[in-house]
């Protein structure tokens, strides 16, 4: 309830701070995911005496991917940043991940202010950690990752596109991500993210 309380807070007083001629405040929820070539059997509709046949692999192979979801319009924004995650990574490696999908969020929408919501992470609040100028980032309390709507968003992806699947190669994997995103309608976002309590937040009155 608390973490509510802040994001509805800071959202309201940006809101009433920041010009609107200038340009929007958005609330934007972010997560990462990983989507990898190993198969993930799931049921299935088959005819009435047939046993579906799935393709199973165990490649210890995939992509990582950073996402933000706007429930207010439906948007989704993306960025794959690792089609192999290795083992060992450099020291604050993950941080500076973050910060170059935070100033990408920032350059698509040049002239709004972004509230960016996110969980308790290392890599998003490390010493190494850098908001961009136009961007507040807040950070849901732990363990409540329903506060988090992309983590929906990420298993209707998984459910519509990587079930019983099978990619022969990690370019196969991505393509396969792009193209369940792009597919996603915008409306069906709204549904799976929209919140009452969020939507409280961004339809709050500035004046």
């Amino acid at each position: 309830m608390r973490g509510r309380k802040k994001i509805n807070s800071v959202v309201k007083e940006l809101k009433t701070s920041y010009p609107q001629e200038r340009g929007a405040v958005r609330l934007f929820f972010q997560d990462e995911a990983y989507f990898c070539r190993v198969s993930v059997p799931k049921y299935c509709w088959a005819a009435k005496g047939v046993r579906p046949i799935i393709h199973s692999q165990r490649v210890a192979q995939g992509i990582e991917v950073f996402g933000a979801v706007e429930p207010e319009t439906g948007g989704f924004f993306y960025n794959v940043t690792d089609k192999e995650r290795p083992v060992v990574k450099e020291k604050g490696e993950k941080s500076r991940l973050m910060n170059d999908f935070m100033q990408k969020l920032c350059d698509k929408y040049p002239n709004d202010l972004i509230v960016l919501v996110c969980d308790n992470a290392g890599w998003h609040k490390s010493q190494y950690t850098e908001t961009p100028e136009r961007l507040t980032l807040l950070h849901i309390p732990p363990y409540t990752p329903e506060m988090n709507p992309i983590e929906q968003l990420w298993r209707e992806i998984r459910t519509s596109g990587f079930h019983n699947k099978y990619f022969k190669t990690i370019e196969k994997t991505e393509t396969k991500l792009r193209v369940t995103i792009n597919m996603l309608p915008i409306e069906k976002i709204k549904t799976i993210t929209q919140r009452k309590w969020i939507m409280e937040c961004v339809k709050s009155d500035s004046a």
